[in-house]
């Protein structure tokens, strides 16, 4: 798989100069897609902050920043220094999401948590909302986790495999994870008479979770094909799936009062085979604008639910745009570069009745 950036003239504009900006502060980048699309694409974390009260949107940016910044980078240097593949990363993204919710939100285990609903009923069993904790942690591992990483790769393809931090920096995001995390539970308040052992059960189910992640094949989700086996638009529409199945499967068990254990068993079947499918499909070259694709397909519902979330204030449209227009940007130029080397190609075919000396 090419790591070339393809070089496509392109018209100096604001949005030229801020993807040039951030192409000169790569760490930015990333800290920016997470916590930027779990929190602020899908409007978890409100936006009218900004001109309502801008003291306290910074204070919650601060917040999140210090939670979700840690997680993707210690799990992407744990990539690239344990030289594995995405398995090993949607492992370490569901131990991510079991820190956040549960050791330091505590919404895995809070039943009348106000972003919880009736999920805190239904699925609840034992001190753990169950359905909501399944759910959450698969959107953890690949949205706030495996997806800045993906599409991080896709617009710094020479950094691809290079570490941002030095071990000072590791240990620093560590702290701060650890920190912030004891921060944000003391801020919850949420110390019922079993929740040590809740505590301590998730604590164990995380470090089980990272051995499996380092023990775990690098090959594990990767392909055997050449080229992707469908055109991108295939790939835009299994990612754009992704989102609405589990979400709505959570919502529509709730309302029709199935078993529990039945849509805990489809949130994992269903998401764990759309990513074995999608990544055994990608190929290992000529793919960059399938991927490009995939993650929009990804993030595309997550923008439409925080349109939906925050209708009232327009300016996280303002989050929307500067997506649209980064994707668009991606593509084009991977598309561009795919023409380009499929042309580079076929003036490589020997012509008809040709020996075949010439081929690359």
């Amino acid at each position: 798989m090419s790591t070339w950036y393809p070089q496509v003239a392109e018209k100096k504009g604001r949005v030229a100069r801020i993807i040039s900006y951030l192409k000169a502060h790569p760490l930015l980048c990333l800290l920016i897609l997470s916590p930027g699309i779990p929190e602020y694409l899908s409007g978890s974390s409100n936006m009218a902050f900004l001109v309502l009260s801008p003291p306290v949107f910074f204070l919650f940016l601060a917040a999140n920043l210090a939670l979700y910044g840690p997680g993707v980078i210690l799990i992407r240097e744990a990539k690239i220094h344990w030289n594995k593949g995405w398995a090993s990363v949607f492992l370490l993204g569901a131990a991510y999401g079991i820190v956040e919710e549960g050791l330091a939100l505590r919404t895995l285990f809070n039943p009348t948590s106000s972003v919880v609903g009736n999920l805190g009923v239904y699925g609840h069993w034992l001190g753990v909302n169950w359905v909501w904790t399944v759910g959450l942690v698969i959107f953890h591992s690949v949205f706030s986790i495996g997806l800045p990483i993906f599409i991080f790769g896709l617009a710094f393809p020479d950094l691809k495999s290079k570490s941002l931090v030095s071990i000072t920096g590791i240990r620093l995001s560590i702290l701060t994870l650890a920190i912030d995390c004891i921060l944000l539970s003391l801020l919850v308040n949420y110390w019922p008479a079993e929740i040590w052992g809740l505590l301590l059960l998730s604590s164990i189910v995380v470090a089980l979770l990272v051995v499996a992640a380092k023990k775990l094949p690098a090959d594990f989700l990767k392909t055997v094909r050449a080229e992707p086996r469908w055109r991108p638009r295939a790939f835009f529409l299994l990612g754009a799936a992704f989102f609405p199945i589990w979400l709505l499967a959570g919502g529509f068990a709730a309302s029709a009062s199935l078993f529990p254990p039945v849509i805990v068993v489809f949130d994992i079947v269903v998401s764990l085979w759309i990513l074995r499918l999608v990544f055994r499909s990608m190929g290992t070259k000529l793919n960059q604008a399938h991927k490009v694709a995939f993650a929009f397909g990804l993030v595309s519902p997550i923008m439409i639910f925080g349109i939906a979330a925050s209708a009232s204030f327009p300016l996280v449209m303002m989050n929307d745009v500067l997506v649209i227009l980064f994707s668009k940007k991606m593509w084009t130029k991977w598309k561009a570069w795919t023409f380009t080397q499929h042309y580079s190609l076929m003036q490589g075919l020997p012509k008809l009745g040709g020996d075949g000396s010439s081929m690359p």
